[in-house]
């Protein structure tokens, strides 16, 4: 993500109400693949992997985004035993439990101090999960002149993404591909929303278990009907369920985030986050090919089915550290019953395992998958 300067603000305010979309809206609980679009997707891997290399030559290779961390903890997924029998799918099956790590970052693309305003970041890896999943097998391993590693996916894994706004800075590919391919005032002039929702999700915070957390994508809850329609359409989204706090923000200390996490971790401290469901009623106002577009809650409120239990622990080792900057997180890492939907989730699928692959082949590290039972000193 990049750093926004405050003067594009007045550009994309100006801008924003007579901004549209060329979108096409899909129709209830379904998708839309624009012609083109796996050529865009491609395109975004070849760039994104140019600009790691030229930014880490002869460095350790972080994340293209997201690439600091403020804590990497292990925790407890837990399905509400009382969950609507609609929403039984897939890992959320009344009273089920999985083993969880959880990665919290700051979002911009250099690692920078937690005071400065950003879009920050959580990716969760629930464990042990069993049942049909995904495929990411179909996607090209050959682009242009580049042999990139064979795709594969992990077996036993559920990932969700989430930021820290309800609306993400680029509608479709397309727009990604745009953003980071020109210069950010091009940008700002011919995608204002994008840049709006960048400025409205850019935040100074306590603890990041604080944040309300948004998934900004969509994704399956069930199968298809034979309408070629999901049962159900819906973003995730999370929220702390304790008392938090900290020390108050210190453009002092570049690394406060984490240690205000540390402090309410140790001894008898803990943490846990509630997991909501929202449901896609509306196709136009809660789109699937839209990314840039929160959705209302008046008009479909959050639905919580189950909880993250973070307990006392100290996750500040190196060995930790280098355990959590190693993992993959994908949302394809998934069961088919929560299959990724629209094309940002497209696009994650080949662009988040082709960057991970040049990451961690850079870097010499082999691809593992975690059980959730890892601990460490």
């Amino acid at each position: 993500m990049k750093k926004i300067s405050l003067m594009l603000a007045p550009i994309a305010a100006s801008l924003l109400l007579s901004a549209c979309s060329d979108i096409e809206v899909a129709p209830l609980g379904e998708e839309i693949i624009p012609p083109g679009e796996q050529q865009i997707i491609s395109d975004i891997s070849e760039l994104l992997i140019h600009k790691l290399n030229e930014q880490y030559q002869g460095e350790t290779f972080l994340r293209d985004t997201h690439p600091k961390a403020n804590a990497c903890l292990h925790g407890t997924f837990t399905v509400n035993k009382d969950i609507d029998p609609a929403f039984q799918h897939g890992v959320f099956q009344p009273g089920a439990s999985h083993p969880l790590w959880m990665r919290l970052s700051n979002a911009v693309e250099e690692v920078t101090s937690d005071y400065d305003k950003d879009f920050r970041g959580l990716a969760m890896k629930l464990t042990q999960v069993n049942g049909e999943r995904v495929s990411m097998s179909a996607l090209p391993i050959v682009q242009g002149k580049r042999q990139l590693l064979s795709h594969g996916d992990e077996r036993h894994t559920q990932d969700f993404l989430f930021l820290g706004h309800d609306a993400f800075f680029a509608a479709d590919p397309q727009d990604f591909f745009e953003f980071f391919s020109g210069s950010l005032a091009k940008f700002a002039l011919t995608h204002p929303q994008g840049i709006w929702n960048i400025i409205a999700g850019e935040q100074r915070v306590v603890t990041p278990l604080d944040i309300k957390w948004n998934s900004v994508t969509g994704y399956a809850l069930g199968d298809k009907k034979e309408d070629g329609a999901y049962e159900n359409v819906v973003r995730y989204a999370m929220q702390t369920c304790t008392v938090n706090g900290g020390a108050p923000a210190d453009k002092n200390k570049p690394d406060y985030l984490s240690e205000n996490l540390a402090k309410q971790l140790s001894g008898d401290g803990r943490g846990c986050l509630d997991f909501y469901i929202q449901r896609q009623l509306d196709a136009d106002a809660m789109p699937v090919e839209n990314a840039l577009v929160a959705w209302d809650q008046t008009l479909s409120p959050f639905i919580k089915i189950a909880r993250i239990d973070i307990p006392p622990q100290v996750f500040t080792s190196q060995a930790q550290k280098d355990f959590c900057e190693n993992m993959s997180f994908n949302p394809w890492h998934s069961l088919v019953q929560h299959k990724p939907l629209g094309g940002i989730n497209r696009a994650r699928r080949q662009v988040m395992k082709d960057i991970s692959d040049e990451r961690l082949r850079h870097n010499g590290v082999s691809r593992f998958e975690p059980n959730g039972l890892e601990r460490f000193k």
